[in-house]
């Protein structure tokens, strides 16, 4: 048996649409061995079946590694929330596809070592990616950090090969993710999306996304809170997220040093810098949500390490 910790996600981070996203300490946890007939167990009813994600990315996965599926049993323990705009679908792809490799290992005799070797984590990027859409969740979710991905169009001879480049993300920064109490489809959120913007708004946002990965690599706070405005998704999804307005208020009246949108929401994610500042900003945005209504606030760190897992765990 295999248990397979990865982590959730926040992307975009303002004006990174769909190439920006960093991991955060959420986790989900899928315990994988070999079975008679697929199972899984661990989740609502309706994702029970073979078209779980997990299994799909999987036996994906599986396919590019020349392999016929084969049926496992799969527990999942999952603490990021679904369709919050957390990284739950690619955590599943991100699964999947390491359960796969990992199967691929036991099956050639090979030592089951700790971790990846590079060429092993560019495929679990490329694998979960393609099984999930765009990079810049699943980056994040196999490297760990902040990363920066794109997929292009050819690359190395391979279509639509995923180009990513990590940073460790500054161990004093705390993220707080202020999460509703609804659910929110990536699928309409990028309905409500234009279908081309203006100029400025591209140059706007392409000056704003540079700026996100100088400050977040410079553990430059103050930059980011300058960098995180954006003109491609925010202003559109925030008409499908009632309080929207009022949370991005109430972080920055708490102190926050920045706050976005968390991928396609309705999950807004609020940064602060040392124990003092964070401390100050819990106590502040949790009697505002207290008072005020049903959202969560989980204060998360940086998981700069990535998926990780144990092979016959006790």
């Amino acid at each position: 048996m295999i248990r397979i910790t990865v982590p959730a996600t926040t992307a975009n981070l303002g004006p990174g649409f769909d190439t920006l996203g960093l991991a955060l300490s959420l986790y989900d946890v899928f315990e994988v061995e070999r079975a008679p007939q697929w199972q899984v167990d661990g989740c609502e009813p309706k994702f029970s079946g073979e078209d779980n994600l997990f299994l799909q990315s999987f036996r994906h996965t599986l396919h590019l590694l020349g392999l016929e599926p084969i049926p496992v049993h799969l527990k999942i323990s999952a603490e990021i929330p679904v369709a919050r705009g957390l990284g739950s679908s690619a955590a599943l792809c991100v699964g999947g596809a390491v359960a796969a490799l990992l199967l691929v290992r036991e099956c050639s005799g090979r030592e089951m070592k700790p971790g990846f070797d590079p060429d092993e984590l560019e495929f679990l990027v490329d694998a979960a990616s393609e099984m999930e859409g765009h990079p810049d969740n699943a980056a994040p979710g196999v490297l760990g950090g902040f990363c920066v991905a794109i997929m292009a169009e050819t690359c190395q001879g391979a279509a639509r090969h995923v180009i990513a480049s990590r940073n460790p993300v500054a161990s004093d920064w705390r993220f707080h993710a202020l999460v509703p109490p609804f659910e929110l489809e990536t699928k309409k959120a990028r309905a409500v999306l234009p279908q081309s913007i203006s100029r400025a708004d591209a140059v706007f946002n392409v000056g704003r996304a540079a700026l996100v990965s100088q400050a977040i690599c410079r553990a430059d706070a103050a930059m980011l809170a300058c960098a995180c405005e954006d003109r491609i998704h925010q202003p559109y999804r925030k008409a499908l997220i009632p309080g929207y307005d009022e949370i991005l208020t109430a972080c920055k009246a708490a102190g926050a040093d920045a706050v976005w949108l968390s991928g396609a929401g309705p999950t807004l994610v609020a940064l602060t810098v040392g124990p003092a500042k964070t401390g100050e900003f819990t106590g502040r945005i949790e009697s505002i949500l207290k008072a005020g209504g049903q959202w969560v606030h989980k204060s998360l760190s940086p998981d700069n390490l990535g998926v990780s897992y144990v092979c016959n765990p006790d």
